[in-house]
């Protein structure tokens, strides 16, 4: 019981700052911000066509790693395979299992039998996890474009105005 209550003390609750826009109220400010948004839109659709042929230009090197990692898949499942013979020869032949120390009934031994273990079998390549992770190698994702729009909607007349917000572990509302 005691440990659960320390354990649950450790469990804060977290924040997390984000931010509320407020558009301008008089007509200039909304002309401006009416000029910013088209900015914003221009800027995504770049940056999505950028990403787009980023994708497509790291096909060549994703196709590279995955065969490299099949052939090296390929070469630990033969040495997988032969560690295997190895042990099922060792475990039909009883090697490994300790005969213990003093006379029959009464023997001890601190390693548990048998005490060969089975190899583990080799993970196999994914082409999903190869493309993710050069994509997050290679593409940016992220232009910039919200930087640019928050100086537009700053510039005219708009208030970003930041929030702070419990993200884990909150307090039930009352």
């Amino acid at each position: 019981m005691i440990v659960i209550a320390a354990l649950s003390g450790c469990a804060g609750q977290r924040y997390q700052t984000v931010y509320r826009y407020e558009a301008p109220t008089d007509a200039a400010g909304r002309a401006c911000l009416a000029r910013c948004e088209p900015k914003l839109a221009a800027c995504q659709t770049d940056c999505q066509g950028k990403y787009q042929v980023c994708l497509k230009a790291i096909e060549p090197t994703v196709e590279a790693r995955y065969s490299d990692a099949l052939k090296r898949y390929e070469a630990e499942l033969e040495r997988y395979r032969h560690e295997l013979d190895f042990y099922q020869l060792r475990s039909s032949l009883g090697w490994g299992y300790h005969l213990g120390y003093g006379p029959w009934p009464y023997y001890y031994t601190p390693w548990p039998d048998p005490y060969y273990f089975a190899p583990t079998p080799p993970d196999k390549p994914s082409r999903d996890k190869l493309f993710k992770q050069v994509r997050q190698e290679k593409c940016e994702n992220d232009c910039g474009c919200q930087p640019i729009y928050d100086a537009c909607f700053l510039t005219c007349g708009g208030k970003k105005v930041p929030e702070v917000q419990c993200i884990a572990h909150c307090p039930k509302d009352k």
